[in-house]
Protein backbone atom coordinates (compact mmCIF):
# COMPACT_ATOMS: atom_id res chain seq x y z
CA UNK A 1 0.00 0.00 0.00
CA UNK A 2 1.75 3.44 -0.86
CA UNK A 3 0.26 7.13 -0.68
CA UNK A 4 -2.39 7.82 -3.30
CA UNK A 5 -2.94 11.95 -4.23
CA UNK A 6 -6.55 10.62 -3.91
CA UNK A 7 -6.42 10.05 -0.28
CA UNK A 8 -7.69 13.19 2.19
CA UNK A 9 -5.48 15.45 3.73
CA UNK A 10 -3.57 14.90 7.59
CA UNK A 11 -6.46 18.08 8.83
CA UNK A 12 -9.04 16.33 6.96
CA UNK A 13 -8.54 13.18 8.25
CA UNK A 14 -7.64 14.55 12.14
CA UNK A 15 -11.88 15.10 13.02
CA UNK A 16 -12.02 11.44 12.02
CA UNK A 17 -10.02 10.00 15.02
CA UNK A 18 -13.03 11.08 17.00
CA UNK A 19 -16.03 9.33 15.55
CA UNK A 20 -14.43 7.59 12.36
CA UNK A 21 -11.52 5.94 14.03
CA UNK A 22 -11.90 2.61 11.91
CA UNK A 23 -11.92 4.63 8.70
CA UNK A 24 -9.42 7.22 9.86
CA UNK A 25 -6.65 4.46 10.36
CA UNK A 26 -7.23 2.36 7.69
CA UNK A 27 -6.67 5.29 4.98
CA UNK A 28 -3.56 5.99 7.26
CA UNK A 29 -2.47 2.32 6.39
CA UNK A 30 -3.56 2.56 3.61
CA UNK A 31 -1.21 6.20 2.66
CA UNK A 32 0.98 6.53 5.70
CA UNK A 33 3.68 8.63 4.28
CA UNK A 34 4.68 11.74 6.52
CA UNK A 35 0.77 10.99 8.34
CA UNK A 36 2.95 11.33 11.59
CA UNK A 37 4.14 14.72 11.10
CA UNK A 38 0.81 16.49 12.44
CA UNK A 39 0.37 14.88 15.22
CA UNK A 40 4.04 15.51 16.46
CA UNK A 41 3.00 19.13 15.71
CA UNK A 42 0.14 18.83 17.93
CA UNK A 43 2.01 16.70 20.50
CA UNK A 44 5.02 19.47 20.64
CA UNK A 45 2.95 22.62 20.73
CA UNK A 46 0.37 20.77 23.49
CA UNK A 47 3.91 20.35 25.52
CA UNK A 48 5.05 23.74 24.70
CA UNK A 49 1.43 25.11 25.86
CA UNK A 50 1.96 23.19 29.06
CA UNK A 51 5.29 24.45 29.73
CA UNK A 52 5.15 28.22 29.51
CA UNK A 53 1.97 27.59 31.56
CA UNK A 54 3.03 25.44 34.46
CA UNK A 55 6.86 26.41 34.66
CA UNK A 56 6.77 28.80 37.76
CA UNK A 57 4.87 25.75 39.36
CA UNK A 58 7.02 23.10 38.28
CA UNK A 59 10.36 25.47 39.74
CA UNK A 60 8.35 25.60 42.73
CA UNK A 61 7.83 21.84 42.55
CA UNK A 62 11.41 21.07 41.80
CA UNK A 63 12.42 23.52 44.93
CA UNK A 64 10.17 21.08 47.50
CA UNK A 65 11.67 18.18 45.88
CA UNK A 66 15.01 19.15 46.20
CA UNK A 67 14.88 20.10 49.85
CA UNK A 68 13.44 16.68 50.52
CA UNK A 69 16.10 15.11 48.43
CA UNK A 70 18.72 17.45 50.46
CA UNK A 71 17.31 16.66 54.02
CA UNK A 72 17.68 12.18 52.79
CA UNK A 73 21.50 13.16 51.36
CA UNK A 74 21.78 14.75 54.89
CA UNK A 75 20.67 11.51 56.87
CA UNK A 76 22.19 9.19 54.87
CA UNK A 77 25.63 10.72 54.53
CA UNK A 78 25.84 12.62 58.00
CA UNK A 79 25.95 15.92 59.24
CA UNK A 80 27.15 18.05 56.05
CA UNK A 81 29.84 21.22 56.81
CA UNK A 82 28.13 24.87 56.02
CA UNK A 83 29.78 25.11 52.81
CA UNK A 84 28.92 22.04 51.35
CA UNK A 85 24.99 22.43 52.15
CA UNK A 86 25.75 26.02 50.59
CA UNK A 87 27.45 24.04 47.21
CA UNK A 88 24.36 22.17 47.16
CA UNK A 89 21.84 24.83 47.44
CA UNK A 90 23.13 26.61 45.05
CA UNK A 91 23.06 23.66 42.14
CA UNK A 92 19.62 23.27 43.43
CA UNK A 93 18.80 27.30 42.45
CA UNK A 94 20.33 26.76 38.92
CA UNK A 95 18.28 23.55 37.98
CA UNK A 96 15.35 25.21 39.88
CA UNK A 97 15.27 28.23 38.04
CA UNK A 98 12.10 28.26 35.76
CA UNK A 99 13.46 28.54 32.49
CA UNK A 100 15.73 25.55 33.19
CA UNK A 101 12.90 23.75 34.59
CA UNK A 102 10.79 24.39 31.67
CA UNK A 103 13.89 23.59 29.15
CA UNK A 104 14.07 20.36 30.73
CA UNK A 105 10.59 19.54 30.89
CA UNK A 106 10.33 20.34 26.89
CA UNK A 107 12.91 18.11 26.07
CA UNK A 108 12.64 15.44 28.31
CA UNK A 109 8.55 15.50 27.05
CA UNK A 110 10.04 15.63 23.18
CA UNK A 111 12.54 12.80 23.71
CA UNK A 112 10.04 11.04 25.67
CA UNK A 113 7.48 11.19 22.84
CA UNK A 114 9.94 9.51 20.22
CA UNK A 115 11.06 6.90 22.45
CA UNK A 116 6.85 6.65 23.28
CA UNK A 117 5.75 6.32 19.67
CA UNK A 118 8.64 3.99 18.45
CA UNK A 119 7.91 1.55 21.57
CA UNK A 120 4.19 1.44 20.97
CA UNK A 121 4.92 1.10 17.12
CA UNK A 122 7.28 -2.07 17.83
CA UNK A 123 5.06 -3.58 20.05
CA UNK A 124 2.27 -3.63 17.58
CA UNK A 125 4.55 -4.24 14.74
CA UNK A 126 5.60 -7.38 15.89
CA UNK A 127 2.11 -8.32 17.41
CA UNK A 128 0.71 -7.87 14.02
CA UNK A 129 4.14 -9.63 12.10
CA UNK A 130 3.10 -12.91 14.38
CA UNK A 131 -0.26 -12.61 13.86
CA UNK A 132 0.98 -12.99 9.99
CA UNK A 133 -0.23 -9.34 9.38
CA UNK A 134 2.47 -8.09 6.35
CA UNK A 135 2.76 -4.63 7.04
CA UNK A 136 6.17 -2.08 7.23
CA UNK A 137 6.89 -1.06 10.27
CA UNK A 138 6.46 2.72 8.93
CA UNK A 139 2.72 2.15 8.43
CA UNK A 140 2.36 0.68 12.14
CA UNK A 141 4.36 4.14 13.45
CA UNK A 142 2.62 6.83 11.46
CA UNK A 143 -1.11 5.44 12.60
CA UNK A 144 0.40 4.96 16.09
CA UNK A 145 1.09 8.08 16.20
CA UNK A 146 -2.36 9.17 15.63
CA UNK A 147 -3.27 7.01 18.27
CA UNK A 148 -1.38 9.19 21.03
CA UNK A 149 -3.58 12.25 20.53
CA UNK A 150 -5.22 11.37 23.76
CA UNK A 151 -2.33 12.72 25.55
CA UNK A 152 -1.55 15.71 23.56
CA UNK A 153 -5.31 16.64 24.67
CA UNK A 154 -4.31 15.55 28.17
CA UNK A 155 -1.21 18.65 28.28
CA UNK A 156 -3.88 21.37 26.94
CA UNK A 157 -6.37 20.10 29.92
CA UNK A 158 -3.79 20.22 32.24
CA UNK A 159 -2.39 23.95 30.43
CA UNK A 160 -5.91 24.84 31.55
CA UNK A 161 -5.99 23.49 35.34
CA UNK A 162 -2.94 25.29 36.08
CA UNK A 163 -4.63 28.59 34.55
CA UNK A 164 -7.42 28.37 36.32
CA UNK A 165 -6.33 27.07 39.99
CA UNK A 166 -2.66 27.68 40.14
CA UNK A 167 -2.05 24.42 41.06
CA UNK A 168 -0.07 21.60 39.15
CA UNK A 169 -2.07 18.21 39.63
CA UNK A 170 0.39 16.61 41.91
CA UNK A 171 -1.52 13.42 41.74
CA UNK A 172 -2.93 12.43 38.36
CA UNK A 173 -5.08 9.76 37.27
CA UNK A 174 -6.14 7.19 39.97
CA UNK A 175 -2.83 8.16 41.87
CA UNK A 176 -4.89 10.29 44.26
CA UNK A 177 -6.19 7.32 46.05
CA UNK A 178 -2.65 5.41 46.62
CA UNK A 179 -0.81 8.96 47.56
CA UNK A 180 0.72 9.27 50.57
CA UNK A 181 1.44 12.98 50.38
CA UNK A 182 5.33 12.52 50.18
CA UNK A 183 6.86 13.34 46.85
CA UNK A 184 9.78 11.03 46.45
CA UNK A 185 8.49 8.18 48.52
CA UNK A 186 5.33 8.41 46.01
CA UNK A 187 7.56 8.89 42.88
CA UNK A 188 9.01 5.60 43.75
CA UNK A 189 6.53 3.88 44.18
CA UNK A 190 5.09 1.45 41.49
CA UNK A 191 1.32 1.37 42.44
CA UNK A 192 1.66 5.51 42.47
CA UNK A 193 3.39 5.55 39.05
CA UNK A 194 0.60 2.66 37.84
CA UNK A 195 -2.50 4.53 39.06
CA UNK A 196 -0.77 8.08 37.93
CA UNK A 197 -1.26 6.69 34.20
CA UNK A 198 -4.95 5.46 34.39
CA UNK A 199 -7.63 8.40 33.44
CA UNK A 200 -9.99 9.00 30.85
CA UNK A 201 -7.27 10.45 28.26
CA UNK A 202 -5.53 6.77 28.62
CA UNK A 203 -8.23 4.83 27.95
CA UNK A 204 -9.73 7.20 24.76
CA UNK A 205 -5.51 5.90 23.85
CA UNK A 206 -6.18 2.19 24.06
CA UNK A 207 -9.60 2.24 22.40
CA UNK A 208 -7.69 3.55 19.37
CA UNK A 209 -5.28 1.38 19.53
CA UNK A 210 -7.92 -1.47 19.41
CA UNK A 211 -9.51 0.48 16.01
CA UNK A 212 -5.70 0.59 14.36
CA UNK A 213 -5.29 -2.96 15.44
CA UNK A 214 -8.68 -3.86 13.70
CA UNK A 215 -7.51 -1.40 10.60
CA UNK A 216 -4.47 -3.50 10.00
CA UNK A 217 -5.53 -6.87 10.24
CA UNK A 218 -9.78 -6.63 9.94
CA UNK A 219 -10.10 -10.61 9.58
CA UNK A 220 -9.13 -11.35 12.75
CA UNK A 221 -9.47 -10.38 17.02
CA UNK A 222 -8.02 -7.44 18.07
CA UNK A 223 -9.27 -8.19 21.44
CA UNK A 224 -5.78 -10.16 23.06
CA UNK A 225 -3.21 -8.07 21.50
CA UNK A 226 -4.92 -4.75 22.31
CA UNK A 227 -4.86 -6.29 26.16
CA UNK A 228 -1.08 -7.42 25.71
CA UNK A 229 -0.04 -3.86 24.46
CA UNK A 230 -1.84 -2.39 27.47
CA UNK A 231 0.34 -5.11 29.78
CA UNK A 232 3.78 -3.82 27.69
CA UNK A 233 2.82 -0.29 27.85
CA UNK A 234 1.94 0.01 31.73
CA UNK A 235 5.22 -2.42 32.36
CA UNK A 236 7.39 0.01 30.33
CA UNK A 237 6.08 3.07 32.35
CA UNK A 238 6.18 1.66 35.91
CA UNK A 239 9.29 -0.08 35.62
CA UNK A 240 12.09 2.77 34.60
CA UNK A 241 10.56 5.17 37.39
CA UNK A 242 10.60 2.57 40.07
CA UNK A 243 14.00 1.34 39.18
CA UNK A 244 15.27 5.35 38.84
CA UNK A 245 14.07 5.67 42.21
CA UNK A 246 15.68 2.98 44.01
CA UNK A 247 18.51 3.87 42.71
CA UNK A 248 18.32 7.05 43.65
CA UNK A 249 17.16 6.94 47.26
CA UNK A 250 18.40 3.17 48.11
CA UNK A 251 14.97 2.03 47.44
Amino acid sequence: MTANDDYPSSLALLPGIVDRPYQTFTTILESPRLRWVLPAILCIMAAIIFVVVAAPYLSEQAIQQQEIGLQQVEQQMGDMTESQREQMRQQMATFSDPLVVGGLTLLTSILGLLIAWATGAAILYFGLAIGGQDLRFGQIFSAYSWAWLPFCLRDLVNAGWVLVTGEIISNPGLSYFVSTGDLIADAGNPLWILTSKLDLFFLWHVVLVFFLIRAARPRGSAIWLSIIYVILYLALRVLPGTLIAGLSFGG
